[in-house]
């Protein structure tokens, strides 16, 4: 990768003497600084990009930022695809097609863009000696350290066919996962949705005419009444401030969850957010369990898979739970012990690992914690919509109600004066 721009990482790691060491490198990728780490005698615990506003904040902010990077909007694979692909190439391994093949059959047949050029970027590692895995390894904003890891295991074991045929049904596993999420938001977002388009035809076309109506015939209007006329002709002014100011506030949300210091911050706030909060923190536990889980039975050393179940929860606050119990288990203390002292997670995620420890099953243990949170989301799911549906016509109903209200005081007004 020589004269490309090498990306920053900050790296905690734990030393010989049971000190934790952590600082700032430079690599072309992960797996080239978690190597470095190693090479040192130290035990990786976690690595972090990092960006020129994060590492350089406090003395130089604004200078060599890469805003591209900081302001990633570029559209990532699909869950879908990446299912596919992968088990379109464990059927095709398992035949006995060689992998650099293998790989060009899926570039004549994959139709998505962006996945074909990866694909067409591994074959040329392939093609050139590298491994599979260390091929997909440097593309970690498309294929994340997990799935690079557990084919290099599969690779390691000379089981590739059915190490693949297994991560492909976890990933088809992650996107019910992620359309059960969906599910919950669809809803209360289409009914926000048209509450706001109703609203916005009445501010926009209807209140003014009546407002000129009553206008004219010098009726004296009820507080609701001017209120609402209020309301109007401030939003037929101002409409594209508010939207510029919700703009603002995803992009600075966007931001600072790329900013280590402050992303631990937001991420806890989103946890606690009444109802869809939960929703996110179960969805996370049962896919962060569910990874250990794999990882462990394709004999992935338990700190390492320890350190990747706490990334793919894609919440920092979940993700130093995970680190925590990981910088313990390199001291040699049993999981459920940490996770009992220090209440990382609920007590029967405890008493469930403690089985599985004891058992030297732990794996089993802990994708039964993974389903089991999944038959809870998928509940709660269920009881989320049920209620959800009636409260958001009523509320739809109220803010229609006070609009009609409004408009039919002044002519009832109006008429009684008259009579």
């Amino acid at each position: 990768m020589a004269g490309e721009k090498r990306m920053n990482y900050q790296y905690w790691a734990k030393a010989a003497n049971g000190k934790t060491v952590r600082g700032r490198r430079a690599a072309d990728n992960e797996s080239e600084l978690l190597e470095w780490i190693r090479d040192k005698g130290w035990i990786p615990i976690n690595v972090v990009r990092t960006y020129e506003t994060v590492a350089r904040i406090g003395d130089s902010f604004g200078k060599n930022i890469d805003w591209k990077e900081v302001f990633d909007f570029s559209p990532r694979v699909k869950l879908r695809d990446k299912a596919i692909f992968i088990r379109q190439l464990s059927t095709m391994i398992a035949a006995g097609v060689p992998i650099g093949g293998a790989l060009q059959i899926l570039i004549e047949q994959t139709n998505q863009k962006r996945l074909k050029k990866i694909i067409q970027k591994i074959y040329a590692r392939v093609s050139s000696g590298s491994t599979l895995s260390s091929a997909i390894a440097e593309h970690p904003k498309f294929f994340d350290v997990l799935i690079s890891s557990l084919i290099r295991s599969g690779e390691e074991s000379g089981t590739l066919d059915s190490t693949l045929a297994q991560l492909a049904n976890f990933i088809e596993d992650q996107e019910v996962l992620k359309k059960k999420i969906i599910s919950a938001m669809t809803y209360p977002a289409v009914v926000i949705t048209i509450a706001v388009f109703v609203l916005g035809i009445m501010v926009v076309v209807v209140i003014p005419q009546f407002q000129k109506a009553f206008s004219s015939m010098n009726v004296e209007l009820p507080r609701l009444t001017r209120m609402i006329f209020e309301f109007g002709t401030w939003a037929q002014s101002y409409w594209y401030y508010a939207i510029a100011v919700i703009g603002l506030i995803i992009l600075l949300l966007n931001f600072l969850r790329k900013v280590p210091g402050l992303r631990i911050y937001i991420d806890t706030g989103i946890l606690k957010v009444p109802v869809f909060g939960d929703i996110l923190y179960k969805a996370a536990l049962s896919r962060s369990f569910r990874t250990m889980s794999a990882l462990l039975r394709s004999g992935v050393p338990i700190l390492k898979a320890l350190e990747m179940a706490g990334e793919v929860a894609s919440n920092s606050k979940i993700n130093n739970n995970f680190l925590l119990m990981r910088d313990a288990a390199a001291m040699g203390a049993p999981m459920n012990i940490v996770i009992k002292e220090r209440k990382l997670f609920p007590p029967m995620i405890a008493h469930m690992i403690a089985v599985g420890e004891e058992t030297g099953r732990t794996d089993e243990m802990l994708q039964k914690i993974s389903d089991w949170y999944d038959n809870e989301l998928s509940e709660k799911i269920k009881r989320l919509s049920s209620v959800l549906e009636p409260i958001m016509v009523v509320l739809v109903g109220i803010i229609v109600g006070f609009m009609v209200l409004a408009i039919f005081l002044p002519i009832i007004s109006a008429i009684q004066q008259f009579m």
